[in-house]
């Protein structure tokens, strides 16, 4: 998958928000929300979760 790709670009940010978010706010909404966009991203660029 490309890294410029705007979909992936815009699944990363959405992760980097769930992830502050979960941080500050640790409950079971949060943590679904961020577990449904890793999913996605698994499924668009598999092994991308561990670059970002």
């Amino acid at each position: 998958m490309n890294e410029n790709h705007p979909v992936l670009q815009a699944f990363e940010a959405r992760l980097r928000a769930l992830r502050d978010e979960y941080q500050r706010l640790p409950d079971e909404r949060s943590r679904y929300r961020l577990a449904q966009i890793e999913q996605l991203i698994a499924q668009w660029a598999p092994g991308r979760l561990e670059a970002v």
